[in-house]
């Protein structure tokens, strides 16, 4: 009998510490769900290339030392996961167009690694994530390099109206974890002022009766297939992107849709709030495309 994984998580690979962090957090996930890792590696002499500046033993030792590099990680990933399926692979084309072609075929989950916090980063996702974000059709986890995540720490989902991709996920692996998931929603009132909201408590006890009661109805299906996942519901008054932030200090795992808008060239792979948390949560994030 054949017992190989039927699915697999995919993984980016580079040199740099946040990757190796995201690599492990992979390696974790891949044998939370019984799935085969693989992990990919994009190498290119383009980005040293001047003319005529190396021949082709050059190239072919940079490659060579490409596939150790590769090879090494590989091996690691097995002596720290025993039994779990590790499928390395070179990729020869770009590491955007590598990681979504390794991930159509067969892949539940796409990771990469996510930079530390600074002011540029925080305007702008790094081209890799960015890339494969703006494309993906597999949910995709970011994991951030500054400490590891609470390992028994909920699972926090922002869920919009109308929205149940994230739900689904989110269910599923709060189960897997067998830890409880903390769903948020928030809801907006028109300001008087910038950054002051003076809502009448009439007013905000109708709005958090009707966001609680959608939010219930949106939830209904996944608690049905989840019975024994522990729910935690909040409606809160205040920006999607902080209410779920705030919420996720103890997380193990943030969820958010990916509500992608690509109205002009020059726009974001993903809407506001997913983007703000990806970089403001300290505990890796899943966009969850529709």
């Amino acid at each position: 009998m054949n017992s190989s994984p039927t699915e697999a998580v995919v993984v980016g690979l580079d040199s740099s510490e946040n990757s190796r962090v995201a690599l492990e957090w992979a390696a974790e996930e891949a044998r939370l769900r019984g799935a085969a890792l693989r992990i990919g590696h994009a190498w290119s002499m383009q980005a040293y290339r001047l003319p005529e500046a190396y021949n082709q033993e050059m190239v072919d030792e940079a490659r060579k030392a490409a596939q150790t590099f590769l090879e090494n990680a590989a091996e690691e990933a097995r002596t720290r996961h025993p039994g779990l399926q590790v499928e390395p692979e070179l990729i020869e084309e770009g590491a955007v167009e590598g990681l979504l072609r390794m991930s159509s075929s067969g892949a539940s989950l796409l990771v990469t690694g996510r930079q530390g916090h600074n002011t540029f980063l925080s305007v702008l996702l790094g081209s890799v994530s960015g890339g494969v974000i703006a494309h993906t059709t597999v949910p995709t986890v970011l994991v951030p390099t500054e400490g590891a995540p609470a390992e028994r720490g909920p699972v926090v989902v922002g869920v919009a109206p109308g929205e149940p991709e994230p739900v689904e996920f989110a269910f599923a692996e709060a189960e897997r974890r067998s830890v409880p998931l903390r769903v948020v929603r928030s809801w907006m009132y028109p300001q008087a002022f910038p950054g002051y909201m003076a809502v009448p408590p009439q007013e905000q006890a109708r709005r958090e009766a009707e966001e609680t009661d959608e939010l219930a109805q949106l939830l209904a299906p996944a608690r049905t297939a989840h019975p024994n996942v522990a729910v935690d519901l909040r409606v809160e008054l205040g920006p999607a992107e902080e209410v779920i932030v705030n919420a996720s200090t103890d997380a193990s795992l943030v969820v958010v849709g990916a509500h992608r808008k690509h109205t002009h060239r020059f726009s974001q792979p993903i809407g506001r709030v997913p983007h703000r948390v990806l970089h403001l949560a300290k505990a890796p994030v899943a966009v969850i495309p529709r």
